[in-house]
């Protein structure tokens, strides 16, 4: 409701007695004089974003990422790559996270990250208008953790125990606990003692002299790395060591299968002496893990029975609590009535396939990439057997393509490249490679499981055409959504009979896909003030189509309710300081505390004091036009008032905005009228139409009755409506 500034009778006296009308001289207001900004009407920089950080094993389960605001920038999209090594290689594969930053300039990653990895990331600055900055600097970080491949001495020095770890990514030191005890935590064991971390390119060696009860005994090590902010990760697994005592036996030797086999491992080790009364213990271990005895007849009752030696005076031992490509670390020391040997160490590991088999597209080559990790062992010059890998090919037609690839030669397969046309039909997009399959084969005629790749998809039938709705007048069985926005028809066509992915992006930076097939699709679940981009992207990850480039139907809304009309008009241009439901909140705080609304304030106070503050005049802009303007005017008339508004482009919104002016005359007792003497208001934007004030009328300080007004709907077809003043 529109309060009007009541002149009672006995201000009138007062201000006659004065004998002049007290008004002071109109004020301009900037917009934004709350500090607020907007991106719409400040200048875009493509510039591409400054500062770019990753921390650096500063959390365990997270990295953050932040960097410099872009000027007129809305939102941020953050590309993300992972590597082995510190330096980000060439042939890095970028995936685009699927959030963007729209309030703030930083983002915290804790997807899927891993120990002992490294994560780069770079940030883009893009508009809602479909502006795109330039790409920024790349920074590279990690998450914080304990060394994962951790070893101690076992019978190396009859006097110290030597700890040896890699070196973790950016950890600034360690903190060294040990254990008479297996299940070693950093609560149940004793710390010993805080090293800096070495450099990147060298392990960290830390040696612990035994005291004379802890000689030949078996003591168990563990580390936390402790990051730059001095925060500690998770304690590491143990490993366990010992010194030499004089008269223990010596070293036993031992083998263990690499690559023989795709179940277990063959653990083979003998004495290298008499070894009639030795008992045996056999540990097992691997990167990240904790120590496990696989093998243990050293107490009485143990279950564990040492096999018949082979020809060769050997021990076997199968172990199949093992998987696939990882290495494992097989320690095997014997042990007499003095004490343990120097622990015998081999390494082994099952036939196991290739990993992360993937065709990887190329869009600047025009093509796929053959991307896959070697096996487990593979660079292993120690096997007793040979590989050669098997790679099948297969094509869209369904034909396939066997080839046979020796293991000096496999290096060079990887990142092979498979050429596509840039603008396929039909019948040459066949001829295309479709997936790839390897498979691992050794010289004892053993192979491993089957490793797949993605598959490429064909090319679905293009879109000949698309359209949607844009602000046309509603059918009769549309029904408004809770919103008050009737819903857009989106229609196309095409020859493909399969189901569709549409996409729906809006001015307001959302990005929506719809499942849908038959050609059309009615959209009931639009915003108002929102403009919309619709298209059914039958391109592949090449950017490649069937029929020419991705047709769109952009600038596409619906029509709205009349009440919907008029709660606009009355929020974004009539009286944005009073009914604020579409303002929006950046400027809700600027429009209370603007000089129109405190001088409408004073013109409905109750003591004729403050009434008489309201006779001013004052002027104002929207954020969005530069062209705006909206004035406010009042003084005394008669034994009552009159006060004048006039709009010029006014709208607090890009797509909603005004033209035209209004008067009210009242009297003592606040009745009266309201008129204009433009017929009204024509609103521009996304809704055009035609506000009048045929049926209002003023009473009590308030618009009374009804807004008479027409919405001109696309290929001017315009329709008449009433709405009662709420």
């Amino acid at each position: 409701m529109r309060k009007i500034i009541f002149i009672s009778l006995i201000f009138l006296l007062i201000i006659s007695c004065n004998a002049s009308i007290l008004m002071t001289n109109g004020e301009v207001t900037e917009p934004g004089g709350n500090g607020s900004s907007s991106s719409s009407s400040t200048r875009f920089s493509t510039a591409a974003p400054r500062s770019v950080n990753a921390t650096k094993s500063y959390y365990t389960d997270s990295i953050v990422v932040r960097w410099s605001a872009v000027e007129g920038a809305d939102y941020y999209t953050v590309e993300k790559t992972s590597h082995k090594e510190s330096n980000v290689p060439d042939n890095a594969i970028w995936n685009m996270l699927p959030e963007t930053i729209e309030n703030g300039t930083s983002y915290i990653d804790k997807q899927d990250l891993v120990r002992n990895m490294y994560y780069s990331y770079r940030i883009t600055a893009h508009t809602y208008e479909g502006k795109t900055g330039k790409t920024s600097s790349v920074s590279t970080g990690t998450i914080l953790s304990s060394p994962i491949n951790l070893d101690a001495s076992k019978g190396e020095s009859p006097t110290s125990i030597t700890v040896k770890w890699e070196q973790m990514p950016n950890v600034e030191s360690y903190k060294i606990y040990k254990s008479t005890i297996e299940s070693i935590s950093g609560l149940e064991g004793e710390y010993v003692n805080t090293i800096n971390a070495s450099d990147k390119s060298v392990e960290n060696i830390y040696s612990y002299d035994v005291n004379e009860s802890e000689k030949g005994a078996e003591l168990y090590f563990a580390i936390k790395g402790v990051g730059p902010t001095g925060e500690e990760a998770q304690i590491s697994g143990s490993r366990y060591g010992y010194t030499l005592v004089q008269g223990a036996p010596v070293t036993p030797e031992v083998i263990a299968s690499k690559g023989n086999s795709t179940d277990s491992i063959t653990v083979k080790f003998r004495a290298n002496n008499d070894d009639g009364n030795y008992k045996y213990i056999i540990k097992r271990s691997n990167p990240g893990s904790t120590e496990r005895n696989i093998f243990n007849n050293l107490e009485e009752g143990s279950s564990d029975v040492l096999p018949q030696k082979d020809e060769f005076g050997f021990y076997i031992i199968e172990d199949g609590d093992v998987r696939q490509n990882i290495e494992y670390t097989y320690s095997v020391i014997a042990i007499n009535d003095i004490g343990m040997s120097k622990a015998g160490v081999a390494t082994g590991y099952l036939l196991s396939p290739v990993e992360n088999l993937a065709l990887v597209a190329d869009k600047e080559n025009m093509g796929y990439k053959l991307s896959f990790d070697l096996p487990v062992g593979a660079d292993d010059k120690d096997r007793s057997v040979s590989y050669e890998y098997e790679i099948v090919k297969e094509f869209k037609n369904k034909t396939t393509e066997n080839e046979t690839v020796a293991e000096s030669d496999i290096g060079s397969y990887i990142n092979k490249f498979f050429k596509v046309d840039a603008m396929p039909t039909k019948e040459t997009e066949l001829k295309e490679i479709k997936s790839v399959s390897i498979t691992v084969k050794n010289s004892d005629g053993k192979q491993s499981s089957t490793s797949n790749s993605n598959k490429i998809s064909m090319l679905s039938d293009p879109i000949d055409s698309i359209s949607a709705t844009s602000f046309d007048k509603p059918l009769q069985s549309d029904v408004a959504n809770s919103k008050g926005v009737y819903p857009v028809h989106v229609k196309w066509t095409t020859q493909s009979t399969k189901e569709q992915t549409l996409t729906r992006v809006g001015s307001d930076g959302t990005s929506v896909t719809f499942t849908v097939n038959n050609g059309f699709f009615d959209d009931a679940s639009t915003e108002p003030l929102v403009i919309y981009d619709y298209y059914i992207d039958t391109s592949d990850e090449l950017g490649r189509t069937l029929g020419g480039e991705v047709k769109h139907a952009k600038n596409s809304y619906a029509a709205i309710t009349p009440e919907v009309f008029v709660d606009m008009f009355e929020s974004l241009s009539l009286k944005p300081w009073e009914k604020q439901g579409y303002v929006p909140k950046d400027y809700r705080s600027y429009w209370k505390n603007s000089k129109i609304a405190r001088l409408v304030g004073y013109g409905n106070a109750s003591d004729l004091g403050t009434q008489m503050k309201a006779l001013d005049t004052a002027e104002d802009k929207d954020h969005y036009h530069s062209d705006s303007k909206i004035t406010y005017s009042a003084a005394m008339e008669g034994v009552g008032g009159q006060i004048y508004f006039t709009y010029k482009n006014f709208g607090e919104s890009q797509n909603f905005y005004t033209t035209g002016n209004y008067e009210m005359h009242v009297n003592a007792s606040g009745t009266g009228s309201a008129s204009s003497n433009t017929d009204g208001f024509q609103v521009s934007g996304m809704y055009p139409g035609h506000v009048k004030l045929d049926k209002i009328s003023v009473s009590g300080k308030a618009f009374k009755g009804a807004y008479v007004f027409s919405i001109e709907y696309r290929n001017s077809v315009s329709e008449n409506y009433e709405v009662a003043v709420k």
